[in-house]
């Protein structure tokens, strides 16, 4: 893990590729796409099995360890409705019954939308985007001007800008012309885009610029190669 100040806060960047505000005590995680594997199978594709219990076990675990008073979502915690399977439902149930007391709040996202999620999860949900200190959670970036980053909120918005969406990552390549794809956080001058919390998510590869500072997820590490 890293330490880093954004929104003139600190937060530490967690090789399990979720954010934690110190201050608020607030993990934050984009993406997970729970049922995406089940979707998969669904529609005859292959798709490895386990990997909704392997990432809501992460993310209890981390709850625990970093003694967390809430949980945000920066959308897309499901992929489609067709994925959310009486097994996929009932492995969130177990792990929301984990942290019964803990709250845990959902930015509505692209995929969340088209999905009914079930009551028994007891999330906040928030269509659009949340304002609160000095950060603006949402889903989707978007800048007046045209750019790679992720789209919905606009430059106007007052606040650092957390967001997700688009599951960044970037291409590291050596000197034997190897190459090699990791998820990273992409932290810019006025929001960030977290990488998919997700085990079982593809991704895209940015582009900084040279404001920008990136760190990559590499194994139990987090690496800065752009700051």
């Amino acid at each position: 893990m890293i330490r880093v100040n954004i929104g003139e806060e600190d937060a530490i960047l967690l090789p399990e590729k979720a954010l934690y505000l110190l201050s608020s005590k607030t993990l934050v995680v984009a993406d997970v796409h729970i049922g995406k594997g089940a979707s998969f199978r669904s529609r005859s594709f292959f798709a490895p099995d386990g990997m909704t219990a392997r990432d809501l076990t992460c993310l209890s675990t981390l709850l625990r360890r970093l003694k967390a008073a809430r949980l945000i979502v920066l959308g897309d915690l499901v992929h489609h409705q067709d994925g959310l399977t009486d097994e996929e439902i009932g492995i969130f149930d177990s792990f929301r019954s984990l942290h019964e007391s803990l709250s845990m709040i959902l930015i509505l996202g692209n995929h969340d939308r088209r999905a009914h999620l079930p009551s028994s999860w007891k999330l906040d949900q928030v269509q659009g985007s949340m304002k609160e200190g000095q950060f603006v959670f949402c889903h989707e970036y978007e800048e007046h001007k045209k750019s790679q980053g992720p789209k919905v909120i606009k430059e106007r918005t007052s606040g650092y800008v957390l967001s997700g969406h688009i599951h960044p990552s970037v291409i590291l390549q050596g000197a034997g012309k190897q190459r090699e794809r990791l998820p990273c956080f992409w932290l810019r001058p006025k929001y960030a885009v977290l990488p998919s919390f997700g085990v079982f998510t593809g991704s895209y590869a940015v582009r900084p610029a040279a404001a920008d500072r990136v760190f990559v997820v590499a194994k139990d590490s987090v690496v800065p190669i752009h700051r």
